[in-house]
């Protein structure tokens, strides 16, 4: 019997080196490296990782090397907090991809990844048996979009909804080449930055301008539109209201790497308890998603810091 799963992620999975720094390099410059560490990242993998230690069941649906040390890892690490790796797929051809993240004193980083294995997931690999026994399909920072697709055709011909967090990869391949995405997607998560790049906003981003500018994406059939918004929190929109919902307090930041993909595992915890599109389940939705986030960010790394789901519920 085929297990049934709170929410499938799909996406990259790679490993992170970060190395602290006391600040970025300029042009032409060298900075030193006061620590360097191993983690395992990647925005849909962390996604899945924070969905598991959460207490949801989680799987993860993307492409590593074969018998590679850093897939290894992944999957030890995904073993953890029980997200499940049947769905993965693994390349004869490619290793697992790895990022190389630059972290400064304020907890600003600097990412260069290099996807490897992850981005030849196909659309052949998304087998629609595979993925019908879940409540909501997560889609995040992949470059290669065949594979979405064919993900949210899935979810949209099963009734399974359907979220998308996209990361730059995705937001700078243009609106234009993203519209039969964006079309069959149900909730659509995503930064202020991506969202003035993706709609093409000069100006600085006010409220106004998101409310203003999110009809062209609602009119594809997007049912909820999520900007986060750092600091601010993050700013929810339906075709019926609007809301900024503040950030959770936060002592000290000391890393921001994950912050989105902890603030998506949040609101897919609070999500999948009743799978409703009301506005105020929404607006909880988010709170919690601001919650997780604001905890991720005090410890270093994209994992680390990731609440049970106690703190989760005693925050409630």
């Amino acid at each position: 019997m085929t297990e049934k799963f709170d929410v499938i992620c799909s996406g990259a999975a790679l490993v992170d080196m970060v190395a602290k720094v006391e600040r970025h390099p300029l042009d032409d410059d060298e900075v030193f490296v006061s620590d360097l560490t191993l983690l395992s990242g990647g925005a849909a993998a962390n996604t899945a990782y924070a969905c598991g230690k959460l207490g949801l069941v989680s799987a993860f649906l993307g492409k590593l090397g074969e018998n590679d040390v850093f897939g290894s890892k992944i999957i030890e690490d995904f073993n953890e907090v029980n997200v499940s790796t049947a769905l993965l797929k693994y390349s004869k051809q490619y290793g697992t991809g790895s990022a190389y993240v630059a972290l400064n004193n304020e907890g600003d980083r600097r990412i260069y990844a290099h996807s490897g294995a992850a981005n030849y997931l196909s659309k052949e690999d998304v087998i629609e048996q595979e993925i019908l026994a879940t409540n909501v399909i997560f889609l995040s920072s992949l470059k290669n979009l065949e594979p979405f697709i064919e993900a949210a055709n899935i979810g949209r011909k099963n009734n399974i909804t359907v979220i998308l967090n996209p990361g730059m990869l995705i937001i700078d391949q243009g609106l234009g080449n993203l519209k039969d995405l964006l079309g069959k997607i149900d909730i659509f998560i995503l930064s202020q930055r991506e969202f003035s790049t993706l709609l093409n906003i000069q100006e600085k981003l006010k409220e106004k301008t998101i409310v203003e500018n999110a009809k062209t994406l609602l009119e594809l059939g997007i049912k909820v539109l999520i900007v986060t918004r750092g600091e601010r929190g993050a700013f929810l929109l339906t075709d019926q209201a609007s809301e900024l919902i503040p950030s959770a307090k936060v002592s000290q930041v000391i890393d921001t790497t994950g912050a989105g993909d902890a603030f998506s595992a949040g609101f897919i915890y609070g999500f999948v308890k009743n799978l409703c599109y009301a506005f105020e389940d929404l607006k909880q939705n988010v709170k919690i998603g601001n919650f997780v986030a604001g905890k991720c960010i005090q410890k270093l790394g994209a994992r680390n810091g990731i609440p049970t789901s106690e703190e989760v519920k005693q925050m409630l």
